[in-house]
């Protein structure tokens, strides 16, 4: 629980109470001492003092808030506290930002029961106002959504929380895979953790905010924070449209082009963005742009009030009056057709033919245009018949090739009495997917075998110090006998992990009975040998990761995880083994980076959920 700073002083403020509290600081209102003047002051919680990085990008978000807080639309830094001046008050970091009397537009969105079209380009023309001078400026705000537009008394929109924004001149606090910001208005790019965010991210968060004002609702709704990220990535929102008959065709278009999953596709600027808002409330607005595709639904709500639109225009700007029924349309043919006289035998076959080449002619240019647009994909699968799904719908089974179009592909593989197998791919226009698993079995055959193996294994090694030392002829016998078989069950686990070396569970048993035996070098020996005959996965490269972490060879653990990394991107044991790692580390954020990405791939691991939540 965060600690009460309450009627502490904080420079020349009184800390007076608590306003709400994050994930990494809490925010209290502050009174001046000798001015009637309120502010808002942001304090850093004290769990997170012993994290460097933490710190450091605390302060970043004061320094970011400053470069930009010129601008009317973006709350402004009123002072940031020194650590000298910290610890002289007895109070985490702090900075002191201008207090807005108001409520969120998320708090808005709850308590209201529409915005007019006039209200919504109005809030979003504030918001890409800010926005647009945040790029401007270099930088790049990574967490829009509406509790992070505050809306005052008198209906000025400013931006606030800049905790996680991304300065031009300070990239390197986040490497590649970490997932920052809030789910539900990540753009795919931020989902899929992609280190080189650019302004086309916010705009995307910024589309999912107008999407929700303007529908009621979330273009994406899953159970998990995952599976959310996941339809980010894949799947198309459905039309605005679609879900409230009153939404202007242009409006409509606006979202969808803001959402687009690829940035290219979507407004090149807020700018831009903004230019196409105004036109709503333009009578003589030129036609309206291009349509995005969605899927179809029914659902509707009525959280748009367009009682403010001009009656006597359309969606698209135009009067209808322009198309009334009595308007003669030039564009239409008058002739009709007439019999024609019969043919000769050879104009027929002539006509044939010109039919046929033409076919040809055009079939072989759709042929040679799917090969140069589309990604050929061929899946296999060990063993053959595994039901394979590409972003969550059944294509086929294994083996199988298919010509898709170039996006983001989750490939799953899944087969009776077998663990799934999930990939996560990138398909480039015109490129080839060769993707081939080998299934594991979800029972290990002979577990229990294995297991009471393992276990007698053990106990005849603690046994045998027992008699090492001992001079009795009788204990030297026993002693011998005992090497003998310790030696025999060594060698049966051996032989179990060489016929089972796909499989990690015999792997993991074999290096237990190693450490038991002071075998681990043997160990680390038929490993590499395995490896070096051609057998070279990603879940060996693990196991040789488990014996250096064991015999404290901290340079060799990462060497080989990098090799396992290198191998298989998408293994759940190298992502796990990483945020394992960086966590001994004390590189939290690093390893959640991995962790996430495990869990996102494959969520029941609710030991993995456990700590990756801790952390």
């Amino acid at each position: 629980m965060a600690e009460d700073y309450s009627m502490k002083r904080a420079g020349n403020y009184t800390l007076v109470r608590k306003l709400g509290d994050g994930g990494f600081a809490t925010v209290y209102l502050a009174q001046h001492t000798v001015l009637e003047k309120k502010a808002a002051v942001k304090l850093l919680l004290g769990e997170w003092l012993d994290e460097p990085d933490v710190v450091s990008r605390f302060f970043d978000e004061a320094r970011t808030m400053e470069s930009v807080s010129q601008h009317p639309n973006i709350v402004k830094i009123i002072d940031i506290a020194t650590k000298e001046k910290c610890q002289e008050e007895g109070l985490p970091p702090y900075f002191i930002m201008e207090y807005l009397e108001g409520k969120s537009l998320e708090e808005l969105m709850k308590s209201t029961d529409g915005f007019s079209l006039e209200e919504i380009v109005k809030i979003m023309d504030s918001a890409l106002s800010a926005l647009q001078f945040c790029h401007d400026h270099g930088v790049v705000h990574r967490d829009i959504k509406p509790s992070n537009f505050m809306m005052d008394a008198d209906g000025n929109v400013k931006l606030t929380d800049f905790g996680i924004a991304k300065a031009a001149e300070n990239t390197s606090k986040t490497g590649e895979g970490l997932t920052l910001g809030s789910t539900d208005y990540m753009s795919p790019e931020q989902a899929l953790g992609k280190r080189d965010l650019d302004y086309r991210s916010d705009i995307y968060s910024l589309g999912v905010t107008l999407y929700q004002l303007v529908c009621d609702r979330l273009p994406f709704i899953a159970d998990s924070a995952n599976a959310v990220a996941l339809k980010h990535i894949q799947e198309k929102p459905i039309p605005p449209i679609e879900l409230n008959g009153e939404v202007p065709r242009r409006l409509n278009n606006i979202i969808l082009k803001a959402m687009e999953k690829e940035r290219e596709h979507r407004f090149q600027s807020c700018n831009e963005m903004k230019a196409e808002l105004d036109k709503l409330l333009d009578p003589n607005a030129d036609d309206v742009p291009e349509e995005s595709q969605g899927s179809k639904t029914g659902v509707r709500t009525t959280s748009l009030d367009l009682s403010t639109l001009h009656a006597e225009a359309g969606d698209d700007g135009f009067s209808r009056d322009e198309f009334d029924e009595t308007t003669n349309y030039t564009g239409m043919t008058s002739r009709k057709l007439v019999a024609k006289p019969p043919v000769a035998l050879v104009s027929f076959v002539r006509t044939i033919l010109i039919i046929v080449v033409a076919s040809v002619f055009f079939l072989g240019i759709f042929y040679i245009y799917g090969k140069m647009t589309n990604v050929r994909l061929k899946l296999e699968s060990s063993p053959s018949g595994a039901n394979i799904y590409i972003n969550n719908a059944m294509v086929g089974t294994s083996p199988l090739n298919l010509s898709l179009a170039p996006m983001q592909y989750l490939v799953s593989f899944k087969h009776d009495g077998y663990d799934d197998e999930n990939r996560l791919y990138e398909g480039v226009a015109g490129g080839d997917l060769n993707i081939s698993v080998k299934l594991i079995k979800t029972d290990l055959e002979g577990q229990a075998k294995l297991k009471a193996t393992i276990d007698d294994f053990k106990t005849k090694i603690s046994s045998l110090s027992k008699t090492a030392n001992s001079k009795s002829k009788k204990d030297q016998a026993a002693h011998q006998k005992s090497l003998e078989e310790v030696a025999n069950i060594y060698s049966s686990i051996t032989e179990l992990f060489v016929a089972n070396a796909n499989d990690i569970r015999y792997g993991k048993a074999y290096i237990d009975a190693c450490k038991a035996f002071d075998k681990l070098d043997d160990a680390k020996s038929k490993i590499s040998e395995l490896i070096n005959k051609g057998d070279n996965t990603a879940d060996l490269h693990c196991l040789l990761c488990l014996i250096n972490k064991a015999q404290g060879n901290k340079e060799g653990y990462k060497q080989e995880l990098d090799n396992a990394y290198i191998i298989d991107k998408n293994n759940k044991n190298v992502l796990n083994a990483y945020g394992d790692y960086y966590a001994e580390q004390g590189e939290k954020e690093r390893a959640k980076q991995f962790w996430s990405m495990s869990l996102f791939l494959y969520p029941e691991q609710p030991e993995l959920k456990a700590k990756h939540d801790k952390l």
